[in-house]
C-alpha cells in the first residue's frame, strides 16, 4: 500500500474547493460493501471511506470555487440540469474489492451509457468556464473508492482479510451533484460541499 495523497493522482494546486460533477450511491450500494469497509477500516495504512463520502466520479472540472463568480456556478448548474433532464436513470453493476497500490474500490468496465454522461458534462464545462484549462482525463472506469492508502505499508493482511469479500453493488445513476470537494491529506478523506443536485429524469 502507498500514499494516494502523494501519488500523481493528486495534483491539485488547491485543497479545497475543487469543482466536481459525482454520483453518489443509493443505501442499498453502501450496504453491500460495508463489508469490505470495514476490512480497510481494521487495516493500518488505508483510510476507510465513510458511507456519506463515498462517490463516483464523474467529472473533475480545473477550477476552484473561489476562482469562479457566482454566476458561473449558477450557469453550470443550469447545463447540469439540462444534462440531468436528457438522461434516462440507469444502473451500473460493479465487482470487487479491487486491491491496488493506493487504495481499495469497486469498479465495472465504461459502458455507453457512461461515457455519454461524462461526455455531456464535460462539454457543459467548457460552454461555462471556458478552455483556458484543459479538463483532466475521465476516470479510466467507472469505480467507487473505498479506501485510499495513507502510508507505506505491506498490503498483504488486507488483501488477505478481502478475498473472501464479495460486493456485487450496483450503482444506480439517479441523480448528478455538482460540488465543491475538499481534501485532507492528513485524514486520507475527500468532502464537500453541495452547489446543486439535479434527479436524472428522461423516459
Amino acid at each position: 500500500m502507498r500514499n494516494f495523497f502523494d501519488s500523481p493522482h493528486l495534483d491539485w494546486p488547491q485543497l479545497h474547493g475543487s469543482l466536481h460533477v459525482y454520483v453518489l450511491p443509493d443505501p442499498e450500494f453502501i450496504a453491500v460493501v460495508q463489508p469490505a469497509v470495514d476490512a480497510v477500516e481494521a487495516f493500518e495504512g488505508c483510510t476507510a471511506v465513510e458511507p456519506r463520502w463515498q462517490h463516483a466520479t464523474v467529472t473533475r472540472i480545473p477550477w476552484w470555487r473561489n476562482e469562479v463568480a457566482d454566476e458561473a456556478l449558477s450557469r453550470y448548474s443550469d447545463a447540469l440540469a439540462a444534462v440531468a433532464a436528457s438522461t434516462a436513470p440507469f444502473a451500473i453493476p460493479m465487482q470487487g474489492p479491487w486491491l491496488h497500490d493506493y487504495g481499495v474500490g469497486v469498479a465495472a468496465p465504461e459502458d455507453a451509457q457512461w461515457k455519454q454522461l461524462y461526455t455531456a458534462t464535460r462539454d457543459a464545462a467548457e460552454q461555462v468556464f471556458g478552455t483556458e484549462r484543459a479538463l483532466p482525463a475521465p476516470p479510466p472506469m467507472p469505480h467507487v473508492t473505498l479506501g485510499y492508502g495513507t502510508t507505506e505499508r505491506d498490503s498483504a493482511p488486507l488483501e488477505l482479510a478481502l478475498s473472501t469479500i464479495k460486493t456485487p453493488a450496483s450503482l444506480a445513476v439517479g441523480s448528478l451533484h455538482f460540488l465543491a470537494v475538499d481534501v485532507d491529506p492528513e485524514a486520507g478523506i475527500f468532502t464537500w460541499d453541495v452547489i446543486s443536485s439535479h434527479a436524472v429524469t428522461s423516459t
